[in-house]
């Protein structure tokens, strides 16, 4: 199976730079529709860590904040799978990133996925979410936070089974 023309833009850019951001739109036909979420492709190989996936922000900030985890996870190699905050990423906030659950691979991973796999490239091994505090200064974890983080949900837990 080819790569779409879009996942062949992914695939060079890859090549090309040795990794890269994709976008992931509400509409994406149209390149000012509100942006769903954005992962990366080509950490693991370039770097040796998981790829990044942030929900929920504009590009502008979802770009400067992917380059300062990069940047600091490469520099500081404190990645080790547990939970990790961070500072100096968004603005004055600090930033958690965890690990995806396995559950969550198979879509939040898709374009790793088939870029991958079209590619000859390793297969995904595992990606890291990258959290931001809500409007109240929290996270989603926090049982006192009062944002209800509709565009940023929890991939680091499996979803809850029906009857659970």
């Amino acid at each position: 199976m080819a790569l779409s023309p879009e996942l062949q833009t992914v695939a060079d850019n890859v090549d090309r730079d040795g990794w890269t951001k994709v976008y992931v739109q509400k509409n994406p036909a149209d390149p000012n529709s509100r942006v769903l979420f954005t992962v990366t492709v080509g950490m693991q190989e370039k770097f040796g860590l998981p790829e990044l996936v942030v929900f929920g922000l504009d590009r502008e900030t979802i770009d400067g904040m992917i380059h300062n985890v990069a940047a600091k996870l490469v520099n500081e190699k404190k990645w080790t799978g547990a939970p990790l905050r961070m500072d100096g990423i968004l603005n004055e906030a600090e930033v958690e990133l965890r690990a995806v659950h396995a559950q969550h691979l198979g879509e939040v991973g898709a374009i790793n996925i088939m870029v991958r796999r079209e590619t000859g490239r390793p297969p995904l091994q595992a990606m890291i979410q990258v959290f931001w505090p809500g409007d109240d200064g929290r996270f989603p974890w926090d049982p006192e936070s009062t944002d209800d983080f509709r565009d940023q949900p929890r991939l680091d837990a499996p979803w809850k089974q029906a009857g659970a």
